[in-house]
Parts: C-alpha cells; structure tokens; sequence
C-alpha cells in the first residue's frame, strides 16, 4: 500500500506549512502578556525534544508509521485499541482546525457565505487533492511554501517600516518571573503546534531517504518556532500586549494597522489567504495520518476510500464539537490539550520508547 514517496524537501514543504497552519491564527502564549515571544520559544525547546522522542521511535521501526509499532510494542491488546484511540484523535483535530478556517473565511471574506458551506467546500478541495496521492500533496507543498514564506516576510517588512512599532510594549521582560511563561507553554503551545508533529510518525515511512527524517524534523521545529516567534514579537510591537488575548485574530489586526506611506496597505485578504493555504496543509494532513492508520488497521489495499470517508465526516463534526465559534475555542484552547494532546503526544510517544529501549537492551 505505502508505494508512494516523496522527496525530503517536499516533506520539509508539508511540515512547515503544517506547523504554521492555525497557529498564526491565534495569540498563543498570552497569558504571559509581554513575555508571550519566550512562551513560544520555550514551546520550541520542548518540541526539539518530543521531536527526538518521535525520531528515535522511528530509527528503532523504520519503514513502520505510529500505527504499525503500536501493537509490536505494547502488543495487540493494547496495541489496536491505541490505533483506533490516534485514528478518531488525528480526524477530531482535523475538524477542529477547519472549524477554525471555516470560521476565518466566513468572518472575514466571505461574511454573508453559511460556514457549513464554506467547511465543505474547504474539505472537498483537501479531499480532491489528498484522492491523487501524497505525492500530489507534496508537490503543492512545493508550489506554495515559497509564496508563503514571501508573504510572511513582506508582512513583516510592512509591520516594521510602519510607525504603529512600539518596542516599549516589549518591557518589562519576565515581569512575573520564568514561572508565568512556563505555565502559559505547558500544555497548550507545546502541544500546539509543536506535540501535533506526532502526526508526521504517519507520513515518515513514505520519505526517498528515511534517514532523513530526524535532520527534517528538527529543522522544522526550529524555523517554526522561529517564524512563530518573530510573528508574535510583532503581534506585541503593534497592538501591546493587553490585546493579544483579546483579539480573535491579532495578527490580521496588525496587518490592518500596519501601513507605508499610505500606499502599501489594505494587505489583510492576502494574508488571510496564506492562512487558508496552511489550513489545507494541516487538515490534509490530519486527513492523511487517519485514512492511512484506518487502511493499516484494517488491512484494506487502499487508503484512498479513507479520505472520502473520513473528510465527509470532517464537515458535520467541525460543528457538533462545539454550538458556537466561542465555545468551540474554549474546548480548543483548555480542554483539549490536557485530555487528549498530553496523553497522545507527550505520555505514549514517551512510553513507547521507554519500552523499546528496555526491550532492545534485554534482546541484546
């Protein structure tokens, strides 16, 4: 079934806009106010380490996705009640984030558009896209990255040329002490984005070169966390940190607010765009990782039936998780990252190994 490959940079590509996805969206880390850049730096850190934990896993299974090394480790009681537990985990998180596009897009440039409406035909053009294979999504990876990594740096260009730049609202650094960072990094901004890279253990056994899979991943953590880190110093810089938290979507408040000279301005519908692009990444991704696991579980010769199956799910989901966008973000935000990102991200992937490296040292 896993005949397909793609190439170490289209997988860079895929990860990259993955990890931006809907991260940008939000204002991650603003509970520590001025310190909200450190929490996303902190998150990175940690995400260096979870992405070892999930690289060795995969230098000691290669060629075996998540759902494959589960039951070789913990053995088939265990092992196939977690496959089904990280199949409905990784479709649940793909309704939410395109909840989470579905509700940008109807607010934004389509205000008049039903949101169900706007979901599916998100979802369709994902499924489209995912039905021809992940070489077909690696190579729109390759096609887009490169424009949205041009966008986000003219963003930040316009940002700092404007005269809406304060670095004052940067101080005082650790007001509240280191405690008050880490509490706004654990569990939510590690786990997001960073912990989601647990998805990738799908999609590393479809690389040219496996053993590429650990220099990926931890360049990938670093830029994230890097491009999210000057994103939120700018985010800060413009609108200080008393509106992070208050603010939907504070990154297209300051887009809105940043000007040149009164000609370069009115940038937002671009870049409410380049969201929309990492929104497709990361939903087919999510997408990806359950119709894969699913085919694996299940012995089926295609996961391609998975993909139709699983992203018409998606849509009617993306709403009976939550009756509002409000709740549907209080879910998000402070439930979901203890009851399910913790444990599926942090506690098993840790484990797992943890057992291995019992087990090889036993065997040898």
């Amino acid at each position: 079934m896993m005949q397909e490959k793609i190439g170490s940079v289209q997988l860079f590509y895929i990860m990259m806009a993955f990890e931006v996805g809907s991260t940008v969206i939000f204002g991650l880390g603003a509970e520590a106010r001025q310190d909200a850049w450190l929490v996303i730096l902190v998150s990175m850190f940690c995400g260096l380490v979870l992405m070892w934990v999930y690289t060795k896993l995969f230098e000691y299974y290669p060629g075996d996705t998540l759902v494959q090394m589960l039951p070789k480790i913990v053995g088939r009681w265990i092992g196939y009640p977690l496959m089904l537990v990280y199949i409905l985990y990784f479709i649940y998180i793909a309704s939410r984030v395109a909840r989470d596009f579905g509700e940008l897009i109807a607010g934004t440039i389509l205000p008049k558009t039903p949101t169900i409406f706007v979901i599916g035909g998100f979802m369709a053009v994902i499924m489209y896209c995912l039905y021809g294979g992940i070489e077909v999504f690696a190579r729109t990876g390759e096609v887009f990255f490169p424009f949205l990594f041009l966008i986000a740096v003219f963003t930040w260009v316009i940002v700092y040329s404007s005269h809406v730049v304060d670095i004052q609202r940067l101080t005082p650094i650790l007001e509240k002490g280191i405690g008050t960072v880490w509490n706004a990094a654990f569990p939510l901004t590690i786990s997001f984005p960073f912990g989601e890279m647990v998805l990738f253990m799908m999609l590393w056994p479809v690389l040219h070169n496996p053993k590429k899979v650990k220099k990926v991943g931890m360049m990938v953590v670093l830029a994230a966390g890097i491009l999210l880190t000057v994103n939120m110093l700018s985010i800060i810089l413009v609108i200080g940190p008393d509106w992070v938290g208050k603010k939907t979507y504070p990154l297209l408040t300051v887009v809105r607010m940043a000007s040149i000279g009164g000609f370069v301005e009115g940038f937002d519908a671009v870049v409410i765009i380049t969201m929309i692009i990492g929104g497709f990444f990361k939903v087919g991704s999510f997408l990806y990782g359950a119709a894969i696991g699913a085919a694996q579980l299940f012995k089926l010769k295609n996961y391609r039936a998975m993909v139709l199956l699983f992203g018409a799910i998606a849509v009617p989901l993306s709403f009976m998780i939550a009756d509002s966008y409000i709740e549907h973000l209080e879910i998000g935000l402070k439930k979901v990252p203890m009851l399910l990102h913790v444990p599926l991200q942090i506690v098993v992937p840790v484990m797992l190994l943890i057992i291995t490296v019992i087990r090889k040292r036993i065997e040898s």
